[in-house]
C-alpha cells in the first residue's frame, strides 16, 4: 500500500494553514513529494538535509538562511531572523524507505504550532499507519504568535539534553557585561575613540562570529 503523502499533507499541515509549502525527499534529494506551490532544485534539499543531520547551527534551502532552534536527526526548527520565516524538518518512521519532510512556514507565523503540524504528519507517512505513540506529547496549540525562542520549549518525542549549570552561569555573566553601561558597549567605543585599529579588527572578527553562531 503506497503511502498518501498528498492526502497527509492536506489533512495534517495545509488544512491548519500555517505550514503553506513542504516537500517530501530523500537523504540524496530525490524529491518524492512536493507542494505545486514550492519549486526547488534536489541539490538544495540535499545540502539542507546534510546540515540537519550533521547537527549543524544553521540550514539553507534557496539561499535563504534558518536558524536551528532544535536541531536532532528526528527533527528540526530553523528560524530565520531577518525574515522571520520558518523551515520545520521532521523524518518519517519507516527506516527502509526513510523520507525527510520539509516544510515552509511565512513571516510572523506561529513556529509551535507549525512545528506541531509537520511532526504529526511526518509520523503518519508509514505504510500500515500512524507511528508515533498516542501517549507521546508534542506540545499544545498556542493561539498568540510564538517567538523564535518559544518554539524550542516543545516537547520532542526524545529526552531533552541538558545545559551545564556552569556554562549557563558563565553566559548569564557575558549578558550582564553585555547590559552594563560600563561594559562591552563602553569598551568597544574606547578603542573606537582611540582609533585602535588593532583592537577593532579583533573586535570585527569577533562580531562575525557571533554572526554566523545566530545565522545572520
Amino acid at each position: 500500500m503506497k503511502i498518501k503523502f498528498d492526502s497527509i499533507l492536506k489533512s495534517e499541515v495545509f488544512k491548519k494553514k500555517i505550514v503553506k509549502k513542504a516537500v517530501v525527499a530523500r537523504s540524496n534529494g530525490k524529491i518524492v513529494f512536493i507542494s505545486k506551490n514550492w519549486k526547488l532544485n534536489p541539490s538544495d534539499i540535499k545540502q539542507c538535509i546534510s546540515s540537519w543531520q550533521s547537527s549543524a547551527q544553521f540550514v539553507t534551502l534557496q539561499g535563504e538562511k534558518y536558524s536551528c532552534l532544535r536541531n536532532e536527526p528526528g527533527f528540526f526548527s530553523g528560524h530565520n531572523i531577518k525574515k522571520k520565516s520558518y523551515l520545520i524538518g521532521a523524518v518519517t518512521p519507516d527506516k527502509e524507505e526513510q523520507c525527510y519532510v520539509i516544510g515552509y512556514a511565512p513571516p510572523k507565523s506561529n513556529g509551535r504550532n507549525a512545528y506541531i503540524d509537520l511532526v504529526r504528519a511526518a509520523n503518519k507517512m508509514k505504510k500500515g499507519g500512524a507511528y508515533m505513540d498516542s501517549s507521546v506529547q508534542l506540545g499544545k496549540y498556542s493561539k498568540s504568535e510564538v517567538t523564535s525562542g518559544e518554539v524550542a520549549t516543545i516537547t520532542p518525542p526524545i529526552p531533552e539534553l541538558k545545559i551545564d549549570p556552569e556554562l549557563k552561569q558563565e553566559i548569564d555573566y557575558f549578558l550582564q557585561w553585555i547590559n552594563d553601561p560600563e561594559g562591552l558597549a563602553a569598551h568597544i567605543q574606547y578603542y573606537l575613540n582611540q582609533n585602535d585599529l588593532a583592537v577593532i579588527s579583533k573586535i570585527a572578527l569577533a562580531y562575525d562570529k557571533f554572526r554566523q553562531v545566530f545565522g545572520f
